[in-house]
């Protein structure tokens, strides 16, 4: 009897490792991944910040979260952020609000 000739399940489990990788480097270096990271960062509610930066101010709001609202833990940015902006630190929420029940 003849033995099937035909690629082994190893090679084929290498393949496919590395063409995820390259999908993976092409994304990093053609930016797609930034978009990404800035995506998951972004504070889906209200952006409290008690003291925001003058030019921008009109992205935060000047109440802290309410009765109504559940404040988010982690560090957020408020949406609609400039691109511009190469230190995001000045614009990280104090408060991130979001709407509950």
């Amino acid at each position: 009897m003849k033995r099937a000739q035909g690629l082994p399940i190893s090679t084929i489990i290498i393949a496919a490792l590395g063409i995820m990788v390259l999908v993976v480097m092409a994304a990093i270096f053609s930016g797609q991944i930034g978009k990404f990271g800035r995506a998951a960062s972004e504070c889906p509610g209200r952006c409290y910040k008690a003291s925001p930066p003058a030019e921008n101010a009109g992205l935060f709001q000047t109440n802290d979260c309410n009765e109504f609202e559940t404040e988010l833990s982690g560090s957020y940015i408020p949406r609609g952020m400039p691109s511009t902006v190469q230190d995001p630190s000045g614009y990280r929420c104090d408060s991130c609000c979001i709407v509950s029940g």
